[in-house]
């Protein structure tokens, strides 16, 4: 029954959008439709273009009378119309049953007569011209194209101190055509001159300056100027930057970008609480400009009652080449959980590159020393760990913290080796995806989220493998309603009359997990969730998605200028006697995924 429930809660999450947009708290303007008279294409395309203006325009969603919304509508079909060639178009609109009835006469689609290109005569040799030509459809947005197509030849292929291109189009009524003139304004061609920096007070210039596309003696163009503010923005030092240009000298211009350094320090402090681990606070420091070029130097320190860590970590950015840094680390961990209690000093470094927008690669090399103890009676174990971390990610959300549309997919892979013991050689495989879709007409703005979670070790048994390298699953960050790591295989305890009861967890080679949410805001600042996770550790080293432990809970979020704070509240439907509690609390800065 209780897996019935969750397959149920969970199924009501995935329904489509458009069968939510029956429910009674969705706004909806009155439904509408558009006739034209042998022209089907022209039909499917307004309605098509309609549906975007009603969801892009909130001027409209403030009318409460239907004739109103009509009257506001029939002047957008007319500049459709325009924009498509139709000048001679006429649009009526009637009321019937609640529904607006669009009668449209398109009159004919105006053709072009002639396109002309008025530019220098040196230039106009390599140009290639644009789409449009005599007999085409006079259509605003092919005709803007023409325009974009025209200045991006001259940003190519001309040093012009100004690309300023307009265009002009004559009517011709009685024949249905028109005439096409566009027309490159008159500027001197120069080269850049001296480039320079201006308002940098704790940053290496030339760094700023190699990552410039523009220097002297480079045929002006606009459009490096442009590319090269960004790039000083995506430095990540820079809070705004200006270029200003000087008057021609001699055939060349001087430029100088004017910038405001961002603050590179900062300091954060955080608290939060779990039932399962007790209230917790984290602190940290980072300099983001360390030694003057943009490295990055951080200290973070997180406490409760379960675990404490001390990390710092050096980012040195464009490390051998552009789409490239390196980060070394030093971490300390002192970790008291049920299953074990372990120790351990952790140094390493890793090359990350950047392979498109949204892709990234790392590889690197770690050393991790720890002293692990499992059961008192059997004492500690010593570990000197080597391995090799490699990752691979995908991510086009648009938000790290609070998500509301695109995807995650990231891949981890570890080859362990212990150097003291060269026997001990496992390698540790992780795979997580995630999913966000956001419905942005609708009523409090619900987005619905999901993740996917497996992972898999082999090379060892369990019970050979360092108990803080297995897989455990449970908690705030992985199935809520569930203590901290307490699903998956258990040891057995003998009671004195004869009785076997479950002890603590002792890890598994394997791990499944899912979580569905459905996130709504309320007002600017508040929203709440609704969700189910399920999960589990296993033995053997093949996971699955059957044999899950399911929770289901409900949440409160505060939205602030950083990231959303989180009240969690969760229950267990798979509760094991003895084990679990009735409920667990969780509060934190950020969504739980």
């Amino acid at each position: 029954m209780r897996r019935i429930l969750a397959f149920l809660i969970v199924l009501s999450f995935i329904l489509p959008v458009r069968c939510l947009a029956a429910l009674p708290f969705v706004d909806e303007l009155p439904d509408f439709k558009i006739r034209v008279n042998g022209e089907r294409a022209l039909r499917q395309w307004l309605r098509e273009e309609m549906d975007k203006l009603r969801q892009d325009s909130p001027a409209l969603k403030t009318y409460e009378d239907p004739r109103d919304v009509a009257r506001y509508e029939q002047g957008d079909l007319e500049k459709l119309l325009r924009s498509r060639g139709y000048y001679d178009a006429s649009v009526r609109h009637a009321l019937v049953d609640g529904t607006i009835i669009y009668r449209v006469n398109p009159g004919p689609q105006y053709l072009l007569k002639s396109v002309a290109v008025d530019m220098p005569m040196h230039l106009r040799s390599d140009f290639p011209g644009v789409t449009l030509a005599a007999g085409d459809a006079l259509e605003a947005q092919k005709v803007l194209d023409g325009v974009k197509t025209i200045e991006d030849f001259l940003q190519q292929n001309a040093c012009l101190l100004n690309v300023d291109v307009s265009y002009e189009v004559t009517a011709i009524h009685n024949e249905a055509r028109a005439r096409l003139v566009y027309r490159v304004a008159p500027s001197p061609e120069v080269s850049v001159g001296q480039v320079r920096i201006e308002g940098v007070t704790s940053i290496d210039e030339a760094f700023l300056l190699d990552k410039l596309p523009v220097s002297s003696g480079d045929c002006f163009s606009r459009t490096k100027l442009d590319a090269g503010r960004l790039k000083l923005l995506r430095t990540n030092l820079i809070n705004s930057v200006n270029s200003e240009v000087s008057a021609p000298y001699g055939g060349l211009v001087d430029v100088t970008f004017i910038v405001r350094e961002r603050r590179h320090r900062t300091v954060r402090l955080g608290v939060g609480y779990y039932s399962s681990e007790g209230a917790g606070v984290s602190a940290g420091w980072e300099h983001r400009n360390i030694f003057g070029r943009g490295e990055k130097f951080e200290i973070e320190s997180k406490l409760n009652p379960t675990q404490q860590t001390l990390k710092a970590e050096l980012l040195l950015p464009y490390f051998l080449r552009e789409d490239q840094s390196l980060a070394g680390k030093v971490e300390l961990s002192n970790e008291e959980r049920d299953a074990y209690s372990a120790e351990s000093l952790t140094v390493g470094a890793k090359v990350l590159r950047t392979l498109s927008k949204h892709r990234t690669a790392s590889a690197g090399a770690e050393l991790k020393f720890s002293q692990v103890v499992e059961e008192e009676e059997v004492g500690s174990e010593n570990y000197q760990l080597l391995y090799f971390p490699l990752g691979w990610k995908l991510d086009t959300t648009d938000n790290l913290l609070d998500a509301r549309r695109g995807a995650t997919a990231a891949l981890e892979l570890k080859p362990f080796v212990d150097v003291g013991d060269s026997e001990t050689r496992f390698v540790k495989t992780l795979v997580v995806l995630t999913g966000y879709k956001t419905a942005e007409q609708m009523r409090y703005t619900p987005t619905l989220a999901l993740r996917l979670k497996a992972g898999v070790i082999s090379g060892l048994d369990s019970f050979e493998l360092p108990a803080d390298e297995r897989f455990y699953s449970g908690g705030g960050g992985s199935v809520r309603g569930y203590a901290y790591e307490s699903l998956g295989p258990r040891t057995l305890v003998e009671e004195p009359d004869g009785t076997v009861k479950l002890g603590d967890p002792s890890g598994g080679r394997a791990l499944s997990e899912i979580s569905v949410e459905g996130r709504f805001r309320f007002t600017k600042t508040w929203g709440g969730v609704l969700f189910v996770d399920g999960g589990n550790a296993y033995a053997d080293p093949s996971p699955n998605f059957s044999d899950l432990y399911w929770g289901v809970g409900f949440g409160v979020r505060y939205m602030t200028s950083f990231a959303p704070l989180r009240l969690d509240i969760a229950f267990p439907l798979d509760k094991r006697d003895g084990v679990d509690d009735g409920f667990q609390v969780y509060v934190s800065l950020g969504q739980a995924f």
